[in-house]
């Protein structure tokens, strides 16, 4: 008897072309012994109506075509930690480059041996958040490339480049386990991850299911910081620097103390004056290309 399995495709995800057809003929050449069921997203009420579909289908495994964005919403939609496999679409697919699900075909590829991790998730005031979340220069980007209804990474670049010479460095304080540390930065990472949708590598000894998660300060005293620590991270090592500083936790709470911009998974939540950061441990399974 073929097991079911429900694709959750967002059609309007970076610059992408690919139709639904398509790709569900795609999935088939790698997905064996499964029955396709599909779900459109439309931006509208997506979340109560995936919600519905999976209880009433009730799937062996939910496919997820789009980017962080699409992922988290299928995230918050799947109460029962029925596995989750991503075939990257977005502008920003920061998770599945952590899952080593580079592109769309590596994430085709991985269903083939439907190998899974069992997934830290994090609650920042509340809210899901999966990959990365940061104050500062990559939220203030991220506001940039929305306000100019921009798509895809060319996109994102061209958003870039006027916040690198105008984010200021802002003050924080950082609490954990009893202790605290106030320091200046130009952006502030909490990362469950080890990497951003652009391959920059941010936090390169983090893993998605470690049970702990890490807060990164970066501060970029001068233009040569700035190139030096972009073409590490570029290059999948962070360089050891006196302007970054790194704190490995499992719950924290961060004081914003000068309203700097916060996104969690590539959407700018504003700039809350404080937020508390606590891990759930193994809370997602989620499929990952197979070891070799």
């Amino acid at each position: 008897m073929e097991k079911k399995a429900l694709l959750i495709f967002n059609p309007k995800s970076g610059d992408s072309k690919l139709q639904l057809e398509e790709l569900k003929e795609r999935i088939l050449l790698h997905l064996s012994n499964y029955e396709l069921e599909s779900f459109v997203t439309s931006g509208e009420g997506d979340l109560s109506k995936i919600k519905e579909e999976i209880n009433l289908l009730n799937p062996e495994l939910l496919l997820i075509a789009g980017g962080d964005g699409t992922v988290k919403l299928v995230a918050e939609s799947n109460q029962t930690q029925t596995p989750m496999a991503v075939l990257p679409l977005g502008s920003a697919n920061g998770l599945a480059k952590c899952l080593e699900i580079d592109t769309l075909e590596d994430g085709l590829d991985a269903l083939r041996g439907l190998e899974t991790i069992a997934m830290d998730g994090l609650k920042i005031n509340g809210e899901s958040c999966l990959h990365m979340s940061d104050f500062g220069l990559n939220a203030n980007i991220i506001e940039k490339f929305e306000e100019e209804g921009e798509r895809g990474m060319i996109g994102y670049v061209k958003g870039s480049i006027s916040q690198l010479f105008s984010t200021p460095r802002y003050r924080f304080q950082l609490s954990s386990k009893g202790e605290s540390w106030d320091f200046d930065a130009h952006m502030l990472v909490i990362a469950n991850g080890d990497r951003y949708g652009t391959g920059a590598v941010i936090n390169p000894t983090g893993k998605l299911d470690d049970g702990k998660f890490e807060v990164i300060a970066i501060d970029f005293i001068r233009w040569d910081d700035f190139f030096s620590i972009t073409k590490g991270m570029l290059d999948g090592e962070v360089p050891d620097s006196e302007n970054i500083r790194t704190w490995t936790v499992d719950s924290c709470e961060i004081k914003n103390l000068q309203s700097a911009n916060f996104q969690i998974d590539g959407e700018v939540k504003g700039n809350p004056n404080e937020i508390e950061v606590i891990l759930q441990v193994g809370q997602y399974k989620m499929v990952v290309r197979k070891s070799s």
